[in-house]
């Protein structure tokens, strides 16, 4: 992982497409049985700028990238839980 990386996110191209994403299933896709290198304080950080960032139930791709992003930045998560939790996230937005 590069310097800039780090700081201004990965260079990959994730969709605008917005799709639906309750609280609920935030909660299920943070929670420390899927990232385990989550504590309590970071779940809640990660579900609360989730939450924040959706425009009417909706969020996409790209817009959860650039608050995990945020949040990496202001050194709440590491890189590698912005990383396990994009997985994540682009997986269930394949399916849906």
């Amino acid at each position: 992982m590069g310097f800039f990386e780090y700081f201004f996110g990965s260079n990959t191209a994730y969709s605008s497409d917005m799709k639906s994403l309750s609280r609920e299933q935030i909660r299920l896709y943070v929670s420390q049985s899927r990232v385990r290198t989550l504590n309590s304080r970071e779940e809640e950080a990660i579900e609360h700028a989730l939450d924040t960032a959706r425009q009417n139930g909706n969020i996409s791709l790209r817009k959860i990238d650039k608050t995990l992003q945020s949040l990496v930045s202001k050194k709440i998560i590491s890189i590698n839980d912005k990383n396990g939790l994009m997985t994540m996230f682009t997986q269930y937005f394949e399916l849906t």
